[in-house]
Protein backbone atom coordinates (compact mmCIF):
# COMPACT_ATOMS: atom_id res chain seq x y z
CA UNK A 1 0.00 0.00 0.00
CA UNK A 2 1.17 3.50 -1.20
CA UNK A 3 1.12 6.15 1.18
CA UNK A 4 -0.63 8.35 -1.70
CA UNK A 5 -3.46 5.07 -1.44
CA UNK A 6 -3.25 5.63 2.45
CA UNK A 7 -4.12 9.05 2.78
CA UNK A 8 -6.57 8.44 0.38
CA UNK A 9 -7.96 5.49 2.47
CA UNK A 10 -8.26 8.22 5.01
CA UNK A 11 -9.34 10.70 3.28
CA UNK A 12 -12.02 8.13 2.16
CA UNK A 13 -12.86 7.03 5.52
CA UNK A 14 -13.71 10.42 6.55
CA UNK A 15 -16.23 10.82 4.03
CA UNK A 16 -17.38 7.67 4.18
CA UNK A 17 -21.46 6.70 6.13
CA UNK A 18 -21.47 5.04 8.57
CA UNK A 19 -20.69 1.59 8.37
CA UNK A 20 -19.40 -0.88 10.25
CA UNK A 21 -15.30 -1.20 10.37
CA UNK A 22 -15.42 -4.94 9.08
CA UNK A 23 -17.21 -4.34 6.45
CA UNK A 24 -15.04 -0.69 5.43
CA UNK A 25 -11.88 -2.54 5.46
CA UNK A 26 -12.90 -5.86 4.03
CA UNK A 27 -13.47 -3.86 0.91
CA UNK A 28 -9.92 -2.87 1.08
CA UNK A 29 -6.63 -4.36 0.98
CA UNK A 30 -5.03 -5.62 4.03
CA UNK A 31 -2.87 -2.80 5.58
CA UNK A 32 0.77 -3.61 7.03
CA UNK A 33 1.53 -3.27 10.47
CA UNK A 34 4.32 -0.61 9.78
CA UNK A 35 5.38 0.63 6.42
CA UNK A 36 7.74 3.41 5.23
CA UNK A 37 7.04 4.91 1.72
CA UNK A 38 8.69 8.21 -0.43
CA UNK A 39 6.40 10.21 -2.80
CA UNK A 40 8.39 12.21 -4.72
CA UNK A 41 10.73 13.82 -2.31
CA UNK A 42 8.83 13.60 0.73
CA UNK A 43 9.37 10.30 3.04
CA UNK A 44 6.42 8.78 5.05
CA UNK A 45 6.63 6.65 7.66
CA UNK A 46 3.38 5.19 8.73
CA UNK A 47 2.68 2.59 12.22
CA UNK A 48 -1.02 0.93 11.85
CA UNK A 49 -3.27 -1.69 13.48
CA UNK A 50 -6.49 -2.66 13.46
CA UNK A 51 -8.58 -3.68 16.68
CA UNK A 52 -11.33 -5.51 17.60
CA UNK A 53 -13.41 -2.41 19.66
CA UNK A 54 -16.58 -1.35 18.85
CA UNK A 55 -16.64 1.80 17.15
CA UNK A 56 -18.15 5.20 15.91
CA UNK A 57 -17.47 8.17 14.62
CA UNK A 58 -13.68 8.19 13.56
CA UNK A 59 -10.91 6.10 12.77
CA UNK A 60 -9.33 6.21 15.98
CA UNK A 61 -12.51 5.61 18.41
CA UNK A 62 -12.95 2.81 15.72
CA UNK A 63 -10.12 1.05 16.78
CA UNK A 64 -7.62 1.40 13.84
CA UNK A 65 -4.88 3.61 14.68
CA UNK A 66 -2.43 5.49 12.40
CA UNK A 67 0.12 7.60 12.87
CA UNK A 68 2.12 9.80 10.20
CA UNK A 69 5.51 10.40 11.51
CA UNK A 70 7.36 12.73 9.41
CA UNK A 71 6.97 14.44 6.07
CA UNK A 72 10.42 15.80 5.24
CA UNK A 73 9.33 17.86 1.91
CA UNK A 74 5.72 18.91 -0.06
CA UNK A 75 4.69 15.76 -1.78
CA UNK A 76 4.63 15.02 -5.36
CA UNK A 77 1.15 14.18 -4.76
CA UNK A 78 -1.96 15.63 -4.46
CA UNK A 79 -2.96 15.03 -1.10
CA UNK A 80 -3.17 16.90 2.32
CA UNK A 81 -1.90 15.49 5.63
CA UNK A 82 -3.97 18.08 7.78
CA UNK A 83 -6.67 14.88 9.03
CA UNK A 84 -3.44 12.36 9.06
CA UNK A 85 -1.76 13.43 12.78
CA UNK A 86 -0.32 16.08 14.52
CA UNK A 87 2.53 13.92 16.86
CA UNK A 88 5.72 14.82 16.18
CA UNK A 89 7.57 11.64 15.51
CA UNK A 90 11.42 10.80 14.57
CA UNK A 91 11.93 9.35 11.22
CA UNK A 92 13.54 6.20 11.15
CA UNK A 93 16.83 5.30 10.02
CA UNK A 94 17.23 4.02 6.25
CA UNK A 95 19.95 2.11 7.31
CA UNK A 96 20.20 -1.54 8.10
CA UNK A 97 20.64 -2.24 11.55
CA UNK A 98 24.15 -3.32 12.61
CA UNK A 99 23.41 -4.42 15.82
CA UNK A 100 20.58 -5.26 18.10
CA UNK A 101 21.02 -2.26 20.17
CA UNK A 102 20.94 0.16 17.32
CA UNK A 103 17.77 -1.62 16.10
CA UNK A 104 16.39 -1.38 19.60
CA UNK A 105 17.01 2.28 19.80
CA UNK A 106 15.44 3.00 16.31
CA UNK A 107 12.29 1.30 17.07
CA UNK A 108 12.22 3.58 20.20
CA UNK A 109 12.51 6.55 18.08
CA UNK A 110 10.05 5.84 15.94
CA UNK A 111 7.64 5.64 18.86
CA UNK A 112 5.05 8.25 18.84
CA UNK A 113 5.76 11.20 21.40
CA UNK A 114 3.02 14.04 21.86
CA UNK A 115 3.41 17.51 22.96
CA UNK A 116 1.07 18.33 25.16
CA UNK A 117 2.06 22.19 25.42
CA UNK A 118 3.82 24.88 23.72
CA UNK A 119 7.42 25.50 24.01
CA UNK A 120 7.06 29.11 24.88
CA UNK A 121 4.83 28.24 28.19
CA UNK A 122 5.54 29.06 31.39
CA UNK A 123 5.24 27.28 34.08
CA UNK A 124 2.45 28.68 36.60
CA UNK A 125 2.51 29.62 40.13
CA UNK A 126 0.32 28.54 42.90
CA UNK A 127 -1.19 28.39 46.30
CA UNK A 128 -2.52 25.56 47.81
CA UNK A 129 -4.01 25.93 51.29
CA UNK A 130 -5.31 23.28 54.10
CA UNK A 131 -6.59 22.83 57.21
CA UNK A 132 -9.01 24.53 59.76
CA UNK A 133 -11.14 26.91 58.03
CA UNK A 134 -13.56 28.48 60.57
CA UNK A 135 -10.84 31.14 61.44
CA UNK A 136 -10.51 32.58 57.25
CA UNK A 137 -7.29 31.66 57.16
CA UNK A 138 -7.40 29.40 54.00
CA UNK A 139 -8.81 32.32 52.35
CA UNK A 140 -12.01 30.51 50.88
CA UNK A 141 -15.41 32.28 51.67
CA UNK A 142 -17.45 29.88 50.61
CA UNK A 143 -15.98 27.03 53.11
CA UNK A 144 -17.25 29.69 56.14
CA UNK A 145 -20.24 31.05 54.86
CA UNK A 146 -21.89 28.77 51.51
CA UNK A 147 -23.89 30.30 49.18
CA UNK A 148 -27.45 29.63 49.26
CA UNK A 149 -29.06 28.37 45.88
CA UNK A 150 -33.29 28.46 46.71
CA UNK A 151 -33.81 25.91 49.29
CA UNK A 152 -30.87 23.91 48.55
CA UNK A 153 -28.46 24.55 51.64
CA UNK A 154 -25.01 23.78 51.76
CA UNK A 155 -23.25 22.87 54.83
CA UNK A 156 -20.02 24.76 56.26
CA UNK A 157 -17.11 22.82 55.37
CA UNK A 158 -14.73 22.93 58.95
CA UNK A 159 -12.04 21.20 57.80
CA UNK A 160 -10.17 21.14 54.27
CA UNK A 161 -8.01 17.86 54.66
CA UNK A 162 -6.71 17.95 51.43
CA UNK A 163 -4.81 20.87 49.48
CA UNK A 164 -6.91 23.47 47.82
CA UNK A 165 -6.29 25.68 45.32
CA UNK A 166 -6.57 29.53 46.18
CA UNK A 167 -6.94 31.72 43.39
CA UNK A 168 -4.83 34.74 43.49
CA UNK A 169 -4.40 37.44 40.24
CA UNK A 170 -0.66 37.94 41.68
CA UNK A 171 2.10 35.83 41.91
CA UNK A 172 3.05 35.15 45.44
CA UNK A 173 6.37 34.80 46.32
CA UNK A 174 6.47 34.83 50.42
CA UNK A 175 4.18 32.73 52.57
CA UNK A 176 3.07 32.44 56.78
CA UNK A 177 1.29 31.44 58.72
CA UNK A 178 0.36 32.83 62.25
CA UNK A 179 -2.75 31.96 64.95
CA UNK A 180 -5.44 31.68 62.67
CA UNK A 181 -4.59 33.99 59.69
CA UNK A 182 -2.20 33.87 56.61
CA UNK A 183 0.07 36.25 54.87
CA UNK A 184 0.57 36.04 51.53
CA UNK A 185 3.06 39.07 49.61
CA UNK A 186 4.31 39.37 46.43
CA UNK A 187 7.93 40.48 44.92
CA UNK A 188 6.12 42.97 42.41
CA UNK A 189 6.90 46.73 41.95
CA UNK A 190 2.93 47.50 42.11
CA UNK A 191 1.58 49.41 44.95
CA UNK A 192 -0.43 46.31 46.13
CA UNK A 193 2.35 43.80 47.39
CA UNK A 194 0.93 42.08 50.43
CA UNK A 195 -2.72 40.65 51.59
CA UNK A 196 -3.96 38.66 54.31
CA UNK A 197 -7.05 36.59 55.24
CA UNK A 198 -8.19 35.23 58.87
CA UNK A 199 -8.03 36.64 62.49
CA UNK A 200 -7.76 40.20 62.91
CA UNK A 201 -8.46 40.53 66.42
CA UNK A 202 -5.59 42.93 67.21
CA UNK A 203 -4.94 44.22 63.75
CA UNK A 204 -2.38 41.49 62.66
CA UNK A 205 -3.39 42.24 58.72
CA UNK A 206 -3.89 46.12 59.21
CA UNK A 207 -7.02 48.07 59.46
CA UNK A 208 -9.72 46.54 57.32
CA UNK A 209 -13.21 48.05 58.61
CA UNK A 210 -15.00 46.78 55.04
CA UNK A 211 -13.54 43.61 55.17
CA UNK A 212 -13.81 42.56 58.75
CA UNK A 213 -16.81 39.59 59.78
CA UNK A 214 -17.71 39.41 63.42
CA UNK A 215 -18.92 36.09 65.32
CA UNK A 216 -18.21 35.75 69.42
CA UNK A 217 -16.34 38.53 69.69
CA UNK A 218 -13.85 37.54 67.22
CA UNK A 219 -12.73 39.62 64.05
CA UNK A 220 -12.20 37.75 61.00
CA UNK A 221 -11.38 38.20 57.41
CA UNK A 222 -12.74 35.37 55.49
CA UNK A 223 -10.63 36.62 51.98
CA UNK A 224 -7.18 37.65 51.17
CA UNK A 225 -7.42 41.68 51.23
CA UNK A 226 -4.77 44.17 50.76
CA UNK A 227 -2.24 45.60 53.46
CA UNK A 228 -1.35 48.87 52.30
CA UNK A 229 2.37 49.56 53.77
CA UNK A 230 3.71 52.72 54.05
CA UNK A 231 6.18 53.48 51.60
CA UNK A 232 8.09 56.42 50.57
CA UNK A 233 8.96 54.35 47.46
CA UNK A 234 6.32 52.10 46.78
CA UNK A 235 6.86 51.64 43.06
CA UNK A 236 11.24 51.13 43.60
CA UNK A 237 10.36 48.50 46.58
CA UNK A 238 9.68 45.04 46.84
CA UNK A 239 8.28 42.80 49.36
CA UNK A 240 11.33 39.76 50.70
CA UNK A 241 9.72 37.86 52.86
CA UNK A 242 6.47 38.32 55.47
CA UNK A 243 6.12 36.42 59.14
CA UNK A 244 3.36 35.50 61.38
CA UNK A 245 2.86 35.53 65.31
CA UNK A 246 0.34 35.39 67.94
CA UNK A 247 -1.17 38.64 67.28
CA UNK A 248 1.55 40.46 65.33
CA UNK A 249 2.94 40.18 61.85
CA UNK A 250 5.86 41.25 60.10
CA UNK A 251 7.20 42.46 56.74
CA UNK A 252 10.77 42.53 55.06
CA UNK A 253 11.15 45.03 52.66
CA UNK A 254 14.40 45.22 50.03
CA UNK A 255 15.45 48.68 50.74
CA UNK A 256 12.98 50.31 53.32
CA UNK A 257 13.54 47.82 56.30
CA UNK A 258 10.92 45.78 58.49
CA UNK A 259 7.39 46.69 58.93
CA UNK A 260 5.62 45.29 62.16
CA UNK A 261 1.65 45.69 62.78
CA UNK A 262 -0.88 43.78 65.34
CA UNK A 263 -0.60 44.08 68.98
CA UNK A 264 2.50 45.37 70.55
CA UNK A 265 2.07 44.19 74.24
CA UNK A 266 5.04 43.11 74.66
CA UNK A 267 7.13 45.27 72.42
CA UNK A 268 7.27 42.73 69.82
CA UNK A 269 6.09 45.24 66.84
CA UNK A 270 9.58 46.69 68.28
CA UNK A 271 7.82 50.55 69.19
CA UNK A 272 6.67 51.59 72.29
CA UNK A 273 4.45 49.73 74.40
CA UNK A 274 1.52 52.15 74.94
CA UNK A 275 -0.41 50.17 78.56
CA UNK A 276 -4.14 51.54 77.40
CA UNK A 277 -3.47 50.96 73.75
CA UNK A 278 -6.64 49.44 71.77
CA UNK A 279 -5.59 46.67 68.73
CA UNK A 280 -8.76 46.18 67.31
CA UNK A 281 -9.44 48.53 64.35
CA UNK A 282 -5.28 49.75 65.01
CA UNK A 283 -4.45 51.29 62.04
CA UNK A 284 -0.35 51.75 63.20
CA UNK A 285 2.25 49.97 60.86
CA UNK A 286 5.31 50.66 62.49
CA UNK A 287 8.64 50.65 60.65
CA UNK A 288 11.49 49.48 63.00
CA UNK A 289 14.59 51.45 63.63
CA UNK A 290 17.67 50.53 65.09
CA UNK A 291 18.84 47.09 63.79
CA UNK A 292 22.39 47.60 61.72
CA UNK A 293 23.17 46.65 58.29
CA UNK A 294 20.86 44.66 56.14
CA UNK A 295 17.86 42.87 57.22
CA UNK A 296 17.60 39.29 55.12
CA UNK A 297 15.21 37.20 57.54
CA UNK A 298 12.54 38.04 59.79
CA UNK A 299 10.92 35.49 62.34
CA UNK A 300 7.45 35.87 64.44
CA UNK A 301 7.41 33.58 67.73
CA UNK A 302 4.15 33.60 70.20
CA UNK A 303 4.84 37.26 71.32
CA UNK A 304 8.65 38.08 70.17
CA UNK A 305 10.57 39.22 67.36
CA UNK A 306 13.97 37.66 65.85
CA UNK A 307 16.03 39.54 63.00
CA UNK A 308 18.66 38.27 61.19
CA UNK A 309 21.22 40.98 59.33
CA UNK A 310 23.50 40.08 56.39
CA UNK A 311 26.59 40.02 58.58
CA UNK A 312 24.63 37.53 60.53
CA UNK A 313 23.77 38.87 63.34
CA UNK A 314 20.29 38.55 65.59
CA UNK A 315 18.75 41.25 66.92
CA UNK A 316 15.18 40.79 69.03
CA UNK A 317 12.52 42.88 70.90
CA UNK A 318 9.29 41.38 72.63
CA UNK A 319 8.50 38.99 75.28
CA UNK A 320 11.28 37.04 77.36
CA UNK A 321 9.70 35.37 80.35
CA UNK A 322 10.82 32.22 78.99
CA UNK A 323 13.94 33.59 77.41
CA UNK A 324 12.99 33.59 73.72
CA UNK A 325 14.80 37.19 73.56
CA UNK A 326 17.99 36.01 74.02
CA UNK A 327 19.34 38.98 75.73
CA UNK A 328 20.61 37.70 79.45
CA UNK A 329 17.40 38.49 80.96
CA UNK A 330 13.76 37.48 81.18
CA UNK A 331 12.22 40.91 80.97
CA UNK A 332 10.36 42.91 77.38
CA UNK A 333 11.73 44.26 75.45
CA UNK A 334 10.68 47.65 73.13
CA UNK A 335 13.23 47.41 70.35
CA UNK A 336 15.70 45.20 68.38
CA UNK A 337 19.04 44.21 70.75
CA UNK A 338 21.59 42.54 68.97
CA UNK A 339 21.93 38.86 71.12
CA UNK A 340 25.26 37.39 71.98
CA UNK A 341 26.01 34.31 73.98
CA UNK A 342 27.52 31.53 71.96
CA UNK A 343 26.34 33.28 68.80
CA UNK A 344 28.65 35.64 69.39
CA UNK A 345 31.38 36.37 66.51
CA UNK A 346 29.85 34.00 64.32
CA UNK A 347 28.08 34.34 61.43
CA UNK A 348 24.39 33.18 61.61
CA UNK A 349 22.63 32.32 57.76
CA UNK A 350 19.19 30.81 59.35
CA UNK A 351 17.07 31.55 62.53
CA UNK A 352 13.91 29.86 63.32
CA UNK A 353 11.08 30.25 66.04
CA UNK A 354 7.35 29.45 66.21
CA UNK A 355 5.96 29.83 70.00
CA UNK A 356 8.96 30.06 72.61
CA UNK A 357 11.59 27.98 71.84
CA UNK A 358 14.42 29.89 69.15
CA UNK A 359 17.08 27.91 67.02
CA UNK A 360 19.37 29.25 65.45
CA UNK A 361 22.03 27.96 61.97
CA UNK A 362 25.94 29.03 61.76
CA UNK A 363 27.69 29.19 58.57
CA UNK A 364 30.12 26.33 59.83
CA UNK A 365 27.07 24.01 60.44
CA UNK A 366 26.78 24.66 63.80
CA UNK A 367 23.26 25.02 65.81
CA UNK A 368 22.13 27.00 68.49
CA UNK A 369 19.48 27.44 70.78
CA UNK A 370 17.74 29.44 73.34
CA UNK A 371 14.18 30.04 74.73
CA UNK A 372 11.73 27.43 76.25
CA UNK A 373 13.28 24.03 77.20
CA UNK A 374 10.14 22.82 78.86
CA UNK A 375 9.78 19.82 76.45
CA UNK A 376 13.59 18.55 76.04
CA UNK A 377 14.16 21.35 72.87
CA UNK A 378 17.58 22.40 74.75
CA UNK A 379 18.54 19.65 77.10
CA UNK A 380 21.15 18.30 75.69
CA UNK A 381 23.08 21.32 77.21
CA UNK A 382 21.03 21.99 80.48
CA UNK A 383 17.86 20.80 82.85
CA UNK A 384 16.78 24.07 83.12
CA UNK A 385 12.85 25.00 81.84
CA UNK A 386 14.50 28.79 80.21
CA UNK A 387 17.59 29.90 78.51
CA UNK A 388 17.96 33.38 78.22
CA UNK A 389 21.31 33.49 76.22
CA UNK A 390 21.90 31.56 73.09
CA UNK A 391 23.93 28.10 73.94
CA UNK A 392 25.84 26.20 71.25
CA UNK A 393 23.97 22.59 71.34
CA UNK A 394 26.71 19.94 71.13
CA UNK A 395 24.84 17.41 68.89
CA UNK A 396 27.15 15.22 67.36
CA UNK A 397 26.39 12.65 64.11
CA UNK A 398 24.34 15.05 62.34
CA UNK A 399 26.89 16.12 60.18
CA UNK A 400 26.82 20.15 58.79
CA UNK A 401 23.52 21.66 59.76
CA UNK A 402 22.11 24.25 56.82
CA UNK A 403 18.56 24.10 58.18
CA UNK A 404 16.38 23.74 61.41
CA UNK A 405 12.89 24.48 62.41
CA UNK A 406 11.69 25.00 66.41
CA UNK A 407 7.63 24.49 66.63
CA UNK A 408 5.87 24.36 69.91
CA UNK A 409 7.50 21.63 71.32
CA UNK A 410 9.28 20.24 68.76
CA UNK A 411 12.60 20.50 66.60
CA UNK A 412 14.17 19.23 63.58
CA UNK A 413 17.19 20.27 61.49
CA UNK A 414 18.44 19.28 57.94
CA UNK A 415 22.31 18.34 56.91
CA UNK A 416 23.74 19.21 53.53
CA UNK A 417 23.54 15.76 52.97
CA UNK A 418 20.00 15.80 53.12
CA UNK A 419 19.62 13.72 56.63
CA UNK A 420 16.70 14.93 58.82
CA UNK A 421 16.82 15.01 62.65
CA UNK A 422 14.07 15.50 65.31
CA UNK A 423 14.31 15.91 69.03
CA UNK A 424 11.45 17.35 71.76
CA UNK A 425 8.31 16.24 73.12
CA UNK A 426 5.40 15.15 70.51
CA UNK A 427 4.99 12.80 67.30
CA UNK A 428 8.21 13.39 66.12
CA UNK A 429 8.07 10.76 62.97
CA UNK A 430 9.40 7.13 63.97
CA UNK A 431 6.23 5.83 65.22
CA UNK A 432 4.01 5.88 68.65
CA UNK A 433 6.84 4.24 70.62
CA UNK A 434 8.99 7.40 69.92
CA UNK A 435 7.12 10.58 71.93
CA UNK A 436 10.27 12.49 73.35
CA UNK A 437 13.98 12.68 72.79
CA UNK A 438 16.71 15.67 73.90
CA UNK A 439 19.16 14.34 71.23
CA UNK A 440 18.07 14.22 67.91
CA UNK A 441 16.83 11.50 66.13
CA UNK A 442 17.58 10.31 62.71
CA UNK A 443 14.47 9.67 60.47
CA UNK A 444 15.32 7.30 57.58
CA UNK A 445 15.68 8.63 54.17
CA UNK A 446 13.45 6.07 52.90
CA UNK A 447 10.64 8.02 54.40
CA UNK A 448 10.88 10.58 51.98
CA UNK A 449 10.83 8.58 48.82
CA UNK A 450 15.19 8.03 48.73
CA UNK A 451 15.25 4.29 47.03
CA UNK A 452 17.79 2.75 45.50
CA UNK A 453 16.20 3.68 42.17
CA UNK A 454 15.77 7.18 43.11
CA UNK A 455 19.25 7.79 45.27
CA UNK A 456 19.54 11.27 44.49
CA UNK A 457 16.41 12.29 46.70
CA UNK A 458 17.13 14.57 49.44
CA UNK A 459 15.47 16.73 51.64
CA UNK A 460 15.53 20.75 51.31
CA UNK A 461 13.84 22.37 53.92
CA UNK A 462 12.17 21.42 57.06
CA UNK A 463 9.29 23.07 58.88
CA UNK A 464 7.18 23.24 62.17
CA UNK A 465 4.20 24.08 63.16
CA UNK A 466 2.87 23.88 66.72
CA UNK A 467 2.92 20.30 66.84
CA UNK A 468 3.48 19.40 63.36
CA UNK A 469 6.47 18.69 60.80
CA UNK A 470 6.66 19.36 57.30
CA UNK A 471 9.65 18.83 54.76
CA UNK A 472 10.45 19.48 50.94
CA UNK A 473 12.81 17.66 48.92
CA UNK A 474 14.43 18.63 45.95
CA UNK A 475 11.94 16.95 43.50
CA UNK A 476 9.61 19.53 44.59
CA UNK A 477 7.45 16.71 46.83
CA UNK A 478 6.11 18.07 50.72
CA UNK A 479 5.60 15.51 53.51
CA UNK A 480 4.17 16.04 56.69
CA UNK A 481 3.83 14.11 60.03
CA UNK A 482 2.63 14.80 63.52
CA UNK A 483 -0.95 15.68 65.00
CA UNK A 484 -3.53 16.50 62.68
CA UNK A 485 -6.75 16.87 64.42
CA UNK A 486 -7.50 20.22 62.08
CA UNK A 487 -6.64 18.08 59.04
CA UNK A 488 -3.56 20.43 58.45
CA UNK A 489 -1.16 17.57 57.45
CA UNK A 490 -3.22 17.73 53.96
CA UNK A 491 -3.29 13.66 53.92
CA UNK A 492 -7.33 13.65 53.12
CA UNK A 493 -8.07 12.97 57.14
CA UNK A 494 -8.40 13.71 60.78
CA UNK A 495 -5.68 11.02 61.92
CA UNK A 496 -2.39 11.70 63.69
CA UNK A 497 0.47 10.36 61.15
CA UNK A 498 3.59 8.95 62.80
CA UNK A 499 5.83 8.34 60.25
CA UNK A 500 6.47 11.12 57.24
CA UNK A 501 3.77 10.98 54.18
CA UNK A 502 3.78 12.50 51.12
CA UNK A 503 0.86 15.29 50.50
CA UNK A 504 -0.90 14.72 47.26
CA UNK A 505 -0.85 17.89 44.75
CA UNK A 506 -0.45 18.40 40.72
CA UNK A 507 2.41 20.81 41.52
CA UNK A 508 5.79 21.05 42.61
CA UNK A 509 6.38 22.20 45.68
CA UNK A 510 8.84 25.35 46.43
CA UNK A 511 8.39 26.10 49.80
CA UNK A 512 5.65 25.92 52.81
CA UNK A 513 4.46 27.36 56.08
CA UNK A 514 2.80 25.86 59.04
CA UNK A 515 0.69 27.14 61.70
CA UNK A 516 -1.47 26.36 64.65
CA UNK A 517 -3.73 24.46 62.75
CA UNK A 518 -3.41 25.10 58.89
CA UNK A 519 -0.97 25.09 56.54
CA UNK A 520 -0.39 26.86 53.16
CA UNK A 521 1.94 25.80 50.01
CA UNK A 522 3.66 27.89 47.17
CA UNK A 523 4.16 25.55 44.27
CA UNK A 524 4.52 25.91 40.20
CA UNK A 525 2.80 23.74 38.17
CA UNK A 526 4.35 21.00 36.12
CA UNK A 527 3.93 22.33 32.72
Amino acid sequence: MSACQFVKFWQTWQTAPKVSVKKFLGSLKPIQHVFAARTGSCKLYVTNYVTKIPCRKSLVNYGCRTAVTAIRTTPSCNFSTSAVSSSKISTPSSLPPSSEAQRRQEEASDMATTQLVGKHRRRQDRVYVWGLSYTGALGIPSFVKPKQKGKDRKPRRKYQSSPYLLQQNEKITSIACGYGFTLLASNTLQTTKVWGTGINTDSQLGFQPRSIEKEEGMDYILAPVPIDLPLTRPRATRVAQVSCGRAHSLILTDNEGVFSLGNNAHGQCGRTIIETENYRSNAVIHNIKGIEGTVTQVECGHDHSLFLTEEGAVYSCGWGADGQTGLGHYESVDHPVPLEGDIKGEKIIKISTFADCCLAVSEKGDIFGWGNSEYNQLNSVTEEMQVYEPRRLPFSGVGKVVGAAAGGTICQLVNDAGDVFVWGYGILGKGPKLSESKYPEHVPAILFGQTKLKRDVMVTQVHCGLHHFAAVTNHGDLYTWGTNDSGHLGLASLQNQFFPLRVCMAAEVKTVACGVDHTVALCKTFV
